[in-house]
């Protein structure tokens, strides 16, 4: 069956055989030191490969760094391999070698050139099994070859864990900027979840922040101040097409899309506090959601979007809330610390991600959706804006330490803490959804 994926963007197409053998399991909540041994070898040249074997080796490379990220396998080191074979059929491997450095799985691939193009077949092997797990055929211009590495690494962690890896995702955040006069503005880049491929999407002299994902992945909201007053916008990727949604002379922040695109939630100083309202995706029917005393901000759907999260003053200090978006009785569901908010509701619809205020700085936690099940993921330094990768297992945030504020990952239970950004500061990130075409 063959697919074409990204039609008219970048041409790559994507070939699916018959392949899913094998039995490796990855438990979701295993512990970071029960890490899978995993070896990925550097994709070999086919007979009718003409292509640079740089490229092979930087695809490797990714895949390699991609399951290292995830927090969920140990890679190989390939300096140790004992194995040089072009094998790719398991009944030509040598097994043995494999079982004396360690491997549990391994990843073997071949390479070819076809009409101008590159054309990679990638295979998954259970050691212990001596069978094939998993196998992916891709055929590819030559300046996607990193999106291939992100879709195999993908591709290993649904086979391994029963949920595709969020590898080929990207996360939008908020840079520090200065203009040519050494004044500093706010801009927004967007980058692939492991910090590579940086692109600024924002370039006026003006403060822009908190962007947040369309479930399209192809347009993102934010607040702007390009006009004076604070406002929400929506920016095409594609196009770079900006799109004004209020104009109401007052403070409009924290805009959050509805799971199906076509409203969005935001806090704005409209009413005589700062409350929810809700619009459609292109500024109208906008609608105050929930009124209350005291100020109601940072909005979050539920995955089903029948439901919105959100932090409230409305019984004292600041605490997260749930509220029908059909009505009803808002239902408090923090009672502990001084300040709770920016509150992230898993897709998975089980967990609710926030941060609270304690000690002079910010920390991260985790709650059930009925308010269980408190569990912190940081300690050190200040961490705040947290939110969820779209497998619901990892949770980008940002951190201060010293002078600088940088983008972090973590694993779901605050294992494996990874820095995404460097130099410039960094926050208030968003992780976007999977490519659409995924599921095509």
């Amino acid at each position: 069956m063959r697919k074409t994926l990204l039609s008219g963007v970048i041409g790559l197409t994507f070939l699916l055989p018959s392949f899913a053998f094998g039995a490796i399991e990855i438990l979701i909540d295993q512990p970071e030191d029960h890490r899978f041994p995993i070896a990925v070898e550097t994709i070999k040249k086919g007979e009718e490969f003409s292509g640079s074997t740089g490229m092979l080796k930087k695809i490797s490379d990714v895949i390699r760094h991609d399951l290292e990220l995830s927090g969920y396998f140990f890679v190989i080191k390939p300096s140790i391999y004992k194995d040089r074979s072009n094998a790719l059929d398991a009944a030509s491997i040598p097994w043995q070698a494999w079982h004396a450095i360690g491997a549990r799985g391994l990843v073997k691939g071949m390479a070819m050139t076809q009409g101008g193009r590159t054309t990679i077949e990638l295979r998954l092997f259970d050691t212990a099994t001596t069978e094939m797990q998993m196998g992916k055929q891709y055929t590819f211009d030559r300046d996607d070859w990193r999106i291939i590495a992100h879709r195999f690494a993908d591709e290993i962690m649904l086979a391994t864990t029963g949920i595709r890896g969020p590898f080929a995702t990207r996360i939008a955040y908020t840079v520090m900027t200065k203009s040519s006069r050494m004044k500093r503005w706010k801009q927004i880049f967007v980058m692939d979840m492991d910090g590579a491929n940086v692109r600024r999407i924002t370039k006026d002299n003006s403060y822009n922040l908190g962007p947040a994902w369309a479930p399209d992945g192809q347009h993102l909201a934010f607040t702007s101040y390009v006009e004076g007053f604070p406002d929400i916008y929506v920016v095409n990727l594609q196009t770079g097409q900006r799109r004004r949604l209020t104009a109401n002379q007052s403070t409009n922040i924290t805009p959050a899309f509805s799971p199906d695109g076509s409203a969005i939630a935001y806090s704005s100083g409209q009413g005589r506090d700062m409350e929810i309202f809700i619009m459609s995706n292109i500024g109208s029917d906008d609608r105050a959601f929930a009124p209350a005393f005291g100020i109601d901000i940072a909005p979050s759907f539920s995955p089903s979007g029948n439901e919105i999260v959100f932090a409230s003053e409305r019984g004292g200090r600041l605490n997260l809330y749930r509220y029908a978006v059909s009505g009803s009785e808002a239902r408090r569901i923090t009672f502990s610390g001084a300040q709770n908010d920016s509150p992230d509701w898993s897709p998975d619809g089980t967990r609710i991600v926030y941060t609270r205020f304690a000690g002079g700085k910010y920390d991260i936690f985790t709650i059930n959706t009925d308010g269980s099940g408190l569990r912190q993921l940081t300690s050190v330094g200040s961490n705040e804006h947290p939110r969820w990768s779209p497998d619901s297992r990892f949770v980008t945030y940002s951190t201060t330490l010293g002078k600088k504020t940088h983008i972090y990952f973590m694993r779901f239970d605050g294992a494996h803490k990874t820095l995404l950004t460097k130099g410039k500061d960094a926050s208030l990130p968003d992780w976007g959804p999977w490519p659409s075409d995924y599921w095509n």
